[in-house]
């Protein structure tokens, strides 16, 4: 029979050969050890890939500095490796680093540094750094204006990124720009005004919404979605503040006394030892499914990286424990939830109705009552939009899930 770790051994040879011939630092090693650690991937040796990447890195280095762009797919798959093996903490740092790595090789005019600020603020974005995502998007929204780029796409991402953050105000940088646009392509704008609209429709000002959905009609028709489609969101379930109960959590002081303290609003939605308090509406699935705290996070919160379970819905791991019998939490794969409901013109979901569920009574209920407080952009018709019955959803709770 084969030997199924042959082609792991005869590159292992080949490496050591070369190593021989050329020294341990010579940058010919540097493709045959990257190939090498994908070898030891896909066996699933994932310790040497590790090691390899990182030698593939080092000798990067020590040929073309520290900023040299021959290490990016060394990076890509030490990111990739930490995220199979859920050390989200890693996969963030490897990302930093990599943008740190593009953001010097670059000249500071070259228009390819906006795609390298774009992209670490997406990372930024679905790993529930919105805040970094937010300040990154800005800058390069300067970058790109200083360019005489039009800026108009990364503002599309700024509204994005603060809708992931669960503010439901219209960005004032997308409304100027959109209203001062004059050689932005069609397509381009219309993505604008529909992005606007479904800020309108969280900021609940539909007739707002209204009026740009039909300019997204007139400049770009073949733009426009038939079908109603969930705004992505992250949205509290319901107003701790407005609850009956107080929630206290204990704090020590400086001199390490313990004492109670009334828990804030954002303390009680992060609160692990509750029910779920939040969620994130991720249809397309561009979620990371962690959430890594965030440049302002409050240290005496002790907030760690949290793993979100659920699509299209997503909800803390942590919280959603606190729901599911014990006996599930290690199935929670196999639970499922089909329910139908009704997308009026205004974006509001009604009727809404579990059709059938593998799940608890009590995760059903969740599930409805997430659902009563998400928004959808509505179906349109010639730009106008209307009531659509009978829409459906199938909520899953697989805790593996990662974005793409």
């Amino acid at each position: 029979m084969d030997n199924p770790r042959q082609p792991i051994i005869d590159l292992e040879n080949q490496v050591e050969e070369l190593t021989l011939h050329h020294g341990p630092f010579s940058a010919e090693l540097i493709e045959p050890v990257i190939t090498l650690a994908k070898l030891y991937i896909e066996a699933y040796e994932l310790e040497s890939a590790t090691d390899q990447l990182l030698r593939a890195q080092n000798i990067a280095h020590r040929n073309e500095g520290v900023y040299t762009p021959r290490q990016f797919e060394a990076v890509t798959l030490l990111t990739q490796i930490a995220l199979s093996e859920a050390d989200y903490r890693a996969a963030n740092v490897q990302q930093k680093f990599a943008f740190f790595v593009r953001s010097h090789h670059l000249n500071p005019q070259d228009p390819e540094i906006l795609f390298a600020y774009s992209e670490m603020a997406n990372w930024y974005m679905f790993t529930g750094q919105t805040r970094r995502s937010r300040r990154l998007l800005e800058e390069s929204i300067e970058k790109a204006t200083s360019l005489g780029l039009d800026p108009l796409p990364l503002a599309i991402e700024l509204s994005r990124a603060r809708r992931l953050g669960g503010i439901c105000c219209v960005s004032k940088q997308l409304l100027e720009l959109v209203q001062r646009s004059s050689n932005t392509d069609p397509d381009t704008l219309a993505r604008a005004y529909l992005e606007l609209a479904d800020t309108y429709i969280l900021a609940r000002k539909e007739a707002i919404a209204a009026e740009y959905f039909l300019k997204a009609n007139e400049v770009s028709p073949l733009s426009m979605s038939v079908d109603p489609r969930p705004i992505s969101a992250r949205e509290a379930i319901s107003n701790p503040l407005s609850q009956q109960a107080k929630i206290y959590h204990i704090e020590k002081d400086r001199f390490n006394r313990r004492h109670l303290t009334l828990s804030t609003h954002d303390e009680i939605l992060e609160d692990l030892s509750i029910k779920p308090q939040w969620f994130i509406v991720d249809w397309k699935q561009a979620h990371q499914g962690f959430i890594v705290p965030d440049g302002n996070s409050n240290p005496s919160q002790g907030r760690e990286i949290q793993e979100l379970v659920g699509n299209p819905i997503l909800f803390s791991k942590d919280q959603l424990n606190n729901v599911i019998p014990l006996r599930l939490e290690k199935r929670m794969e196999e639970l499922k939830i089909e329910l139908s409901f009704t997308v009026t013109g205004e974006g509001d979901l009604e009727e809404i109705e579990v059709k059938n569920s593998t799940a608890p009574a009590k995760l059903d209920r969740l599930v409805v009552e997430a659902l009563k407080k998400a928004h959808y952009r509505p179906a349109l018709i010639n730009g106008l939009p209307v009531t659509t019955k009978n829409v459906q959803l199938v909520q899953t709770f697989s805790s593996d899930y990662k974005g793409t």
